[in-house]
């Protein structure tokens, strides 16, 4: 067995401006027995030369370059060369608190586990919300289909960020679980759905151990090309492994289905480099080519099961007001960059 605790995964692609301040707050736990991964992937920035000279002989972080495929890409690497007991995954602009280490190793301690989540604060975006309340709720109700159904939720669910979560290095090898690197987005929804879905010891806790850090690159406010055919991908992947085998749980699918419609009519109005008229005409098109509409019928008599302003999306998509929508979110859109 390791004798180190923690493998630290912290993928990097043009960090030069926050990497290091990331590495020193994982180097200044009060916890040591630990090794730090980083996977620079392919960066034509100053980020290599930033990492060889800060941390270059510093034998607890290990530099691995490798040609720019993707932060799963990046990722696996990480885990395949891990070599403590577990895994942990650290993103290049977000940051561990103070003692993190030393708390999640007091919970292995007493129990031994494939999967531990925890629990995170967020930073920059005050209209983000974490899940401390369903994790609260959920710690002493382990029950496997349980967390499944508040994983597939769009509603009171639990976040599917992989870096909120500890793997057991074991685990992972065993069952073969990596990231899919053909996905763009979703990719970490996926891992740690299927962690979820593999596990045979999975602990909880409300602990808030890492902040998630939101700013101009941050992939949830960017544009993504591929963000349709990546989740219809994972919602293929969800119907194959989950509700094929289980049919209660296929009201979750629809409203997962609906939930993408909503992320893609929100990602197409992101794209600044066609018009007004262009936008609504590829929403309008993936409506029917999709069969979204079918979705938005059964997902209005079911309001509760959304977040308001999802509700909102849902009438006017009902009401065929896809325009109405865009003027609203375009307006909020701008008028946040511009404060």
């Amino acid at each position: 067995m390791s004798n180190i605790r923690f493998s630290i995964i912290v993928p990097v692609y043009n960090g030069e401006q926050h990497i290091v301040k990331t590495i020193y707050t994982i180097l200044d736990q009060n916890f040591t027995s630990f090794e730090i991964l980083v996977i620079n992937d392919g960066s034509n920035d100053r980020t290599q030369k930033v990492l060889d000279s800060n941390f270059g002989s510093n034998g607890q972080v290990k530099l691995v370059n490798t040609i720019n495929k993707g932060v799963g890409s990046a990722r696996n690497t990480g885990i395949n060369k891990a070599t403590g007991e577990y895994v942990l995954f650290v993103d290049s602009d977000d940051n561990l608190i103070d003692g993190a280490l030393t708390v999640l190793d007091s919970y292995l301690e007493k129990h031994t586990i494939d999967l531990l989540i925890f629990g995170y604060s967020v930073f920059g975006d005050n209209r983000r919300e974490n899940d401390t309340l369903i994790l609260e709720q959920l710690k002493n109700n382990l029950d496997k289909k349980m967390m499944i159904r508040t994983y597939l939720s769009t509603k009171n669910n639990l976040f599917g960020y992989i870096w909120r979560a500890v793997y057991s290095t074991e685990f992972l090898k065993k069952q073969d679980i990596r990231f899919e690197t053909s996905l763009k987005i979703s990719e970490d929804y996926l891992f740690l759905l299927q962690c979820i879905l593999s596990a045979n010891s999975t602990l909880i806790i409300p602990d808030e151990l890492y902040e998630y850090h939101i700013g101009d690159s941050s992939m949830s406010i960017k544009y993504i090309p591929t963000l349709l055919n990546d989740m219809m991908w994972v919602n293929q992947w969800i119907y194959d492994h989950v509700i094929f085998f289980d049919n209660s749980l296929s009201d979750n699918y629809k409203f997962i289905v609906m939930n993408t419609y909503i992320r893609f009519v929100q990602n197409t109005l992101r794209n600044d480099t066609v018009s007004m008229r262009i936008k609504l005409r590829l929403i309008k098109q993936a409506k029917d080519e999709f069969l979204f509409k079918e979705k938005v019928n059964r997902s209005i008599m079911h309001l509760n099961e959304f977040s308001f302003r999802s509700q909102i999306g849902i009438v006017l998509f009902k009401l065929n007001l896809e325009w109405l929508y865009a003027l609203l979110f375009t307006f909020k859109r701008k008028s946040n960059l511009f404060k």
